[in-house]
Formats: structure tokens, C-alpha cells, sequence
């Protein structure tokens, strides 16, 4: 067979002949009938597996889009739309009990105490909003509002497409109304499954609110800056007017501070703020919004800030602001709401708080810790320490009164060294973590017997732990060791409880939720030092250490309350704040740890500190950390408990005020309080069950006396049958 093709020279072809032309045309005819026969089947193939996966894809999609529509709460909580739409103050009451423990007393308004909004939060109704102020957050945030149902879907696919391609480095799709959901609820975790549910809900929000509403909600919710919630406390703050009074230029620097609230400022950044604003000029010049000459005219003039001064009509109590920030964590809790929309809630809601103040305690404390004089100061020093001290009624939770730090109190909602601060607690700890789980667990008793020796540490060539006097005694019985504090006795007990059992009973049924938990690659707060010598990484509030104590009244431990419930205006229960309520101790333990617990006050480390102990009984323990940076004392009467704090803001030594001035300001507070005549100064004994009974035996052996010991060792003890 000839070629077919073959060249001779240049674009010649040779001829060949007639019969081989004619098999190769038949030859080639049926290769590619063939190979079209198995392109058709091939492509056939591939669109009906293109189409099976674009049907499941499509079946996914919607079943995952029913799924979280049906399954998924979609619906922002009708107290969001009802308690932020109000320009009513919150209302606080107490009660004058005769029974508190059963809640038996007349119902009072708190004397002298509320919730009025400050300018930081200033409620405008849509009426007090001129147009422009509106139009220049619907130009630049969402052009689009009065023609979506919720939800620009356009913009939405431009911005995923964006988010897979990255052909803008900012491209937003949330609507206003989504906006206005994120800030409801606070949820603004950046996945695909939140921002599906964030579009169902701003659907469901646009079904049951017009758009007047749904902006005027947004408008008096959002972030502006220097702590002003809304364009009511904005418009006051940069201008000192209402927001009717705004110019347009005035409502476009307004407008521009929403998309990043500390980089668009017009006090601390106003170039940024400039720019922005003129960009949301020329988007409401685009849109109709405004002329050509309205637009030049507020691009080019200069803009006058009338900042406002802060000016607090009421500076609320320490027990105020508590209170204040206990509901603002429970709306956020019951109802998935943004802390901003609960605290606008709490001044502009129309609320009633019923507190469980008792106002004497309170004037007391107040009182007390607002005189500078009452306090220690180190001479040649700037700076002087710090104190704060609650009183709580150990048998309800109820928190009777609070100090947060010394002076006179200067602003509402600031630090509280009582409620906020998380310190280290030093020994007091001990009879919580360490001695009373032991003797529930029947580890030991009054007069168990334990070397006070150092605990072997590989990490450390020194003696380890050292107790405070830098020496060891060898053998003590448990009411030495819990009077006088000894450091290797704690962690010897604690080491027969075991860490996790103390770490658990502290964090998990005494409500210390400070504690660390231990971690992959962490021990936590889990740990010796942490737990038997009150180290902890971070430490605990005054508060959540006090309410623990309140375990050795009766054996029950009480959660701390500031509040009993929260409703609206008209009465419905928004909040209902009932104690939790566990027994932790068996009576007869708990008696035994409140004997164990006078003896620091008659014999230990609070010695001759406290005069109370001759008007009635009292038991506590002295606290003092590493470094001696911290000094505490908790303390309770038959009906009253509290504690003190006393240290430097950023820890440091106290040496040189001498003994421990917790001791002494609980003594000054108590006595006060008891001298008074207010809640909890009736009963003067602690109560002793029945099944409890005094035994001597020799403090060396931890037996019963024989007749050649050493009388000076011969002593009384608590004792219960096993």
C-alpha cells in the first residue's frame, strides 16, 4: 500500500490510487462513527451524573435550609422588640422584712436609688429623627432597605462570591435589619450556619415589624463610640443637641462612626471621620437623597463638635451598680441578647428591679468605706491600698450590703473590688477546699493527728511549703493546724482528698467559677499551691469566696442574689432569681468547721483582733497570699456572714502596715452593724446540734488522756459519731 500523503516539494501532495483512497474513506468513516457513537454515550453520561449531583445538591441545600429554618430558633425573642423601644426609667425596690428568710415584708421603692439614663444612653423615637440623619445610614449601610424583606439576596451572592474569589478586600451583604438582629442577640460568630439563621430571623423581623420600627430600633442600638448606644446619645455627646437638631452635615459625621467606632471617631480620629463622611455624602448625593448644592455645602464647610461634658445626675451605690450588672448577664443569659441591648434595656426599659438590699447595711458600709480616714496609708507613697467588703445572709444568698472600693464613690458602673476583681485568697481557702471536704469524706477529725513537716517537692531543693513563721513543729492535731494556718498540714489533708475532689467542690458546688478548669496542657487551677495555699492563676472575687463560707452556717450552700426577680412595667416576670440551694455538709460537719472556725478568732491567727466575739459569736478565717500582697478575713455571726479585701491595685507587699487591716475593718463594720440594730443582730450563739459532743483527749496522740500524759496537751474537741 502506497502513502497516502507524500510530498514532493513544497505544498505538493502525490497521487495515489483509486482503491486505496476508497479504503481509507470507508476506514475512517467507521472510526469516527465509532468514536461519535462513544462520545454521545460519554457525554450522555456525564450530564445525567452532572444533573444527579446538581438534583442532591439542591435537595441538601434546601433540606439544610428547612432544617435550620424549622429546627433553629429564627425568631429574635419578643422582649428584644418590646423593652428597647422605650424611653422609660427603670425602677428599683426593696423589701422592709419581718421574715426574710420566707420573704414576709412590706414592698419599698429604694430611697434615693435608679437607673436614669445618662446621655450615654439617650432613647430617640423615629419622630425625633430627621430625614437626613435616617438617609445617610440607609445610603451608605443599606441603599436597598425599602425594597428587601430582610435580606438583599443580590448582595448576599455578591458577597459570597467575593468571599470565595477575594476581588474586594471589604464587601458587606448584612442588611440593616440583619445589623439589627446581630446586635439584639449578640451573635456574631463569622459561619455560614449563624448568617443563614441571622437571614431567616431578619425575615421573621420584617414580618413583624414595618421599617419605621426596625430602624428606629437599629438606630438606638448601634455603637458610636466613646460609649454612647444609639443616635439619641450620640447627637448629645458630639453635639449637645437632640437629634431633630441636627444639620445634615452633623448627621453624616453621625453615620460615618457605625462601621468602626474607634477608627471613625470625630474626637480622636476626625481626619478618618471626615473621610467617611463625605463618602456617605456622595452616596446620598447618588441616590437622591440630597443636591448638588446641599452636598457641597456640607462637604466643604467645617464641622463644630459641642462635646458634652459627663454629668451624672445620680451616682448610684456600689449595691446599685451590682445589681446593674447581674441583670444585664441574666437578660444576656435567659434571652441570647447583646450586652448593649440588655444595657439599654436596664435604663430605658420601664423595668422594676426587686433587690435584696437591706438599706441600713448598705448606709453603713457606705459610709464607712466613703471615709478615707478609716483606712491605713503608707507614708512617702503615691498611691494607697485598696479595700472592699460584703455582707451576706448566709441562709437565703440574699447580699444585705457591699462596698467596692474606698472613697467616695464617683461614677456609676466602675470597677468593684468586691464583685469584679478576681484575687488570690490566700489561706482562706483552706477550710473550703481542703479541711472541710475532708471531714465529710471521713479523712479526719478534730483531733487527727498530722506532722507539720515539709511536703517532698522535686521541683524545689528548698523545704516545701514554708508556713508563715518559717518554722515546723512536727506532730499537731487539726485544730492547731486550721488555727494557726500551717501551710504543710493543708496540702498534707489535701492530698488525701485529692485535687480533683477539692477542685470540684470549690468550682462546681461552691460556685467559685474563677477557677481555672485544668486543661490539655495545663493543670489549671488544679494544683497545690492553687488549692491548699489559695494561689490560684488568677484567683476569685470577694464574692463568689464569701457565699462559699456559707456552707458553715447549717451545711447548705446558698448562691449569692442581689436581685429577687425583674419585670416590666406592667408586672410580667422578666427575670426570676431564685437561689440555688444544695446540701453540701452534713449539720454535725458543719458545726464542727464553725468551732474549728472560732478558735482562729479565739486562739489563732486573729487573736485579739476582733472585738465582736464579746457582744456575740465568731468564726472566720484570716486569708494572706504570696508575698503578702493580699490580706483577707471572712467572718460569720449565727446570722450575718461578710468578708474583707485589703490590698494594692497591682499587687504589691503590705508589710509595712503590720497586722492584717481586713481583721480590723470586718471588726469596725460588724461592730457598727451590730450596734445599729439591723437585720441579723438578734440571735447571739451559734447553734449546736445534739448529735455533736465535746471529748478531752492528748493533742500529741489524738487519744483519749492516760493517766502519765503531759496535762499541758490535755484539750477539748468536737466530735460526731461516724
Amino acid at each position: 500500500m502506497c502513502d497516502i500523503f507524500a510530498f514532493a516539494g513544497k505544498n505538493k501532495i502525490e497521487k495515489c490510487d483509486s482503491s486505496s483512497l476508497k479504503t481509507f474513506q470507508i476506514f475512517t468513516t467507521k472510526f469516527c462513527g465509532t468514536i461519535g457513537v462513544i462520545m454521545k454515550k460519554f457525554i450522555k453520561s456525564i450530564s445525567i451524573i452532572i444533573t444527579a449531583l446538581m438534583v442532591v445538591m439542591t435537595v441538601t441545600a434546601s433540606g439544610a435550609f428547612y432544617y435550620l429554618y424549622k429546627y433553629s430558633d429564627s425568631k429574635v425573642d419578643e422582649i428584644l422588640l418590646e423593652h428597647n423601644n422605650s424611653s422609660a426609667g427603670t425602677l428599683l425596690y426593696y423589701y422592709d422584712f419581718t421574715d426574710r428568710k420566707n420573704r414576709i415584708g412590706e414592698e419599698k421603692m429604694l430611697p434615693g436609688e435608679h437607673f436614669n439614663g445618662s446621655i450615654r444612653y439617650k432613647y430617640a423615637s423615629y419622630s425625633e429623627m430627621p430625614d437626613s440623619l435616617i438617609n445617610a445610614f440607609i445610603a451608605v449601610e443599606d441603599k436597598n432597605f425599602y425594597r428587601h424583606d430582610g435580606v438583599d439576596f443580590l448582595r448576599t451572592l455578591k458577597a459570597g462570591l467575593n468571599y470565595i474569589l477575594k476581588f474586594s478586600s471589604s464587601f458587606g451583604a448584612s442588611t440593616i435589619t440583619q445589623q439589627l438582629v446581630k446586635n439584639l442577640t449578640g451573635n456574631d460568630e463569622i459561619t455560614v450556619t449563624r448568617k443563614i439563621k441571622e437571614m431567616f430571623s431578619a425575615m421573621d423581623l420584617e414580618r413583624r415589624c414595618d421599617k419605621t420600627e426596625i430602624l428606629e430600633m437599629y438606630l438606638n442600638i448601634i455603637n458610636l463610640s466613646d460609649g454612647c448606644r444609639g443616635v439619641g446619645a450620640a447627637a448629645e455627646y458630639y453635639f449637645s443637641k437632640n437629634p431633630s437638631q441636627l444639620t445634615l452635615q452633623e448627621a453624616a459625621c453621625i453615620a460615618a462612626i457605625t462601621n468602626n467606632p474607634s477608627k471613625y471617631n470625630p474626637i480622636t480620629h476626625p481626619e478618618n471621620n471626615i473621610y467617611r463622611r463625605n463618602l456617605i455624602l456622595k452616596c446620598m448625593l447618588e441616590q437622591g437623597y440630597i443636591t448638588e448644592s446641599e452636598y457641597e455645602e456640607a462637604k466643604n464647610s467645617d464641622l463644630s463638635l459641642n462635646t458634652a461634658k459627663d454629668k451624672e445626675s445620680n451616682v448610684n451605690s456600689w449595691y446599685v451598680d451590682m445589681v446593674a450588672e447581674d441583670v444585664i448577664r441574666d437578660l444576656c443569659r435567659k434571652y441570647n441578647m447583646n450586652k448593649d441591648a440588655a444595657s439599654i434595656m436596664l435604663y430605658t426599659g420601664g423595668l422594676k428591679i426587686y433587690t435584696a438590699i437591706d438599706p441600713e447595711i448598705q448606709k453603713i458600709l457606705d459610709d464607712y468605706y466613703s471615709d478615707t480616714s478609716n483606712f491605713p496609708i503608707e507614708p512617702n507613697k503615691s498611691i494607697s491600698p485598696q479595700s472592699s467588703m460584703i455582707v451576706i445572709d448566709p441562709y437565703t444568698g440574699d447580699i444585705l450590703g457591699v462596698a467596692g472600693a474606698i472613697g467616695k464613690k464617683q461614677a456609676n458602673r466602675i470597677q468593684n473590688y468586691a464583685t469584679d476583681t478576681r484575687r488570690p485568697p490566700g489561706s482562706a481557702i483552706k477550710p473550703l477546699s481542703v479541711y472541710a471536704p475532708a471531714f465529710e469524706r471521713k479523712l479526719i477529725k478534730w483531733s487527727s493527728i498530722i506532722e507539720d513537716s515539709p511536703v517532698t517537692d522535686a521541683k524545689s531543693s528548698r523545704p516545701w511549703p514554708a508556713n508563715s513563721n518559717k518554722t515546723y513543729v512536727g506532730d499537731v492535731d487539726i485544730q492547731y493546724a486550721v488555727s494557726n494556718s500551717l501551710n504543710t498540714v493543708a496540702v498534707k489533708v489535701l492530698h488525701m482528698v485529692g485535687d480533683k475532689n477539692s477542685f470540684d467542690f470549690l468550682k462546681n458546688t461552691l460556685g467559685m467559677t474563677s477557677l481555672i478548669s485544668p486543661g490539655k496542657n495545663s493543670a489549671g487551677d488544679c494544683g497545690d499551691a492553687a488549692l491548699a495555699l489559695g494561689q490560684p492563676n488568677y484567683g476569685v472575687t470577694l464574692r463568689e469566696l464569701v457565699g462559699a463560707y456559707s456552707i458553715f452556717e447549717d451545711g447548705v450552700y446558698s448562691s449569692t442574689r442581689s436581685y429577687y426577680k425583674v419585670t416590666d412595667s406592667e408586672g410580667n416576670i422578666l427575670l426570676q432569681n431564685e437561689p440555688v440551694q444544695n446540701v453540701v455538709l452534713s449539720r454535725e460537719n458543719a458545726a464542727i468547721m464553725t468551732k474549728l472556725l472560732e478558735s482562729v478568732v479565739d486562739s489563732g491567727t486573729a487573736r485579739g483582733q476582733i472585738s465582736l466575739d464579746s457582744v456575740t459569736d465568731v468564726a472566720g478565717k484570716t486569708g494572706t497570699t504570696q508575698d503578702n500582697c493580699d490580706r483577707l478575713f471572712v467572718g460569720y455571726t449565727p446570722e450575718l456572714l461578710s468578708g474583707v479585701w485589703f490590698g494594692y491595685d497591682y499587687p504589691e507587699p503590705l508589710n509595712s502596715f503590720g497586722k492584717n487591716q481586713a481583721v480590723r475593718i470586718w471588726d469596725d463594720v460588724m461592730n457598727k452593724i451590730f450596734e445599729s440594730g439591723c437585720y441579723g443582730t438578734s440571735v447571739k450563739h451559734f447553734s449546736t446540734p445534739d448529735s455533736i459532743y465535746k471529748l478531752t483527749y492528748n493533742r500529741k496522740t489524738g487519744e483519749y488522756p492516760g493517766t502519765d500524759d503531759d496535762k499541758r496537751q490535755i484539750t477539748d474537741g468536737w466530735f460526731c459519731d461516724d
